[in-house]
């Protein structure tokens, strides 16, 4: 099977190392799991970004959503998985 992952450039270019921030008790990868990059897509625009700011509100999330990121997560490699940057942050090697 072949997923195909953004092409847009974020914010954060591919091969970024990032953490898991925001953590809900649900997530499958919880705040400091490291990842990297693969691929992004954005920014939104204003009337989604202010569509999924209402969302987040509704579940307890403070947040704005300007770019969606496809991250390898260190422990599932090669299993791109679709991530909001508010969900993440970038961490220096």
């Amino acid at each position: 099977m072949k997923i195909i992952v953004g092409q847009d450039k974020g914010r954060w270019p591919k091969g970024t190392r990032v953490k898991k921030v925001c953590s809900q008790p649900e997530d499958t990868h919880q705040d400091g799991a490291l990842g990297t990059i693969v691929g992004a897509f954005g920014p939104t625009t204003a009337s989604l970004r202010a569509e999924l700011i209402i969302d987040l509100a509704k579940k307890g999330i403070n947040g704005d959503v300007e770019y969606i990121y496809w991250v390898e997560w260190d422990d599932i490699p090669g299993i791109p998985v679709a991530i909001t940057d508010n969900r993440i942050e970038p961490v220096e090697d």
